[in-house]
């Protein structure tokens, strides 16, 4: 920890050279933190570049501030080459400026929009199988043999029970996975179904991947009601405002498009596209 206070004081007195030497006055309502060459990094900035700036510790303010004299130094270097003159790096900038103008546009529409609860209801209505409680959620157990004399010996003195609880311990079986309430099958060689299922009886013994099973499911969870709209009131709202959103940007860049000549040629499709 010393180490980081030391390193960090080092920043900060660089920074202070830098200043000093260029004569630029702290001001007391931005003050520069740190800067390179003639640009600095002010408090209000740095506020707008790390919101949470007053609660990181000092490693992480260190390491922040470190970046950014990095990248302000690697910049300032190509800059001073003419690297800003590249045709390379101008075509980024346009894609990158055109991207950003888009997505800006588009979000402050997204933004202002409201959402009224006529439409969060005609919502779930509409889409009640995302809102359904639960899906054939079994428990269970599978359970594997040593061998078939074993599996054999174990079926014949279990097959009439009707088990409640997962299956005990024996020196017949070699192990015992239980599965609770899962929505897939643990073993889709054993259990291929849900629903051709006999509650609380031992199935029959199969070799499955090599290994002999059998399976005791306990219980099936089979609830295609629909959750209350009140218990999904949150999920209702944000699946509605997505949908919302889509409709609204689908009408305005129609409305856009027709406001303006549009031409496309033909011929820069292939021959086995057309």
């Amino acid at each position: 920890m010393n180490k980081i206070i030391r390193s960090l004081l080092t920043v900060c007195a660089c920074s202070l050279i830098c200043l000093t030497g260029c004569d630029v006055p702290f001001s007391k309502e931005d003050p520069v933190v740190v800067s390179v060459g003639e640009t600095k990094l002010r408090q209000a900035e740095l506020y707008r570049l790390v919101p949470e700036w007053d609660y990181m510790s000092d490693r992480e303010k260190l390491t922040f501030l470190e970046h950014w004299i990095d990248e302000e130094t690697i910049y300032q270097e190509a800059m001073a080459k003419g690297f800003w003159k590249d045709p390379a790096v101008q075509e980024q900038v346009r894609r990158t400026e055109r991207k950003i103008t888009v997505d800006y546009y588009l979000q402050t529409f997204a933004d202002t929009m409201m959402l009224g609860d006529t439409e969060k209801l005609d919502y779930y209505h509409a889409h009640p199988e995302l809102f359904v409680r639960g899906r054939n959620l079994l428990t269970g157990a599978v359970i594997y043999f040593k061998d078939w004399q074993m599996a054999e010996m174990y079926h014949k003195g279990h097959k009439k029970l009707t088990y409640e609880t997962y299956p005990a311990a024996s020196w017949m079986v070699k192990r015992i996975e239980r599965f609770d309430t899962v929505a897939v099958s643990p073993d889709s060689c054993i259990l291929p179904s849900f629903t051709d299922v006999e509650f609380g009886k031992l199935s029959q013994v199969k070799l499955c991947g090599g290994q002999l099973k059998a399976v005791v499911v306990l219980s099936r969870l089979d609830s295609a009601d629909v959750l209350p709209y009140a218990e999904v009131a949150e999920d209702v709202a944000a699946r509605a405002w997505v949908e919302h959103q889509k409709t609204v940007f689908a009408r305005l860049k129609k409305e856009w498009k027709k406001a303006r000549p549009i031409f496309s040629q033909m011929n820069v499709f292939s021959e086995k596209e057309k």
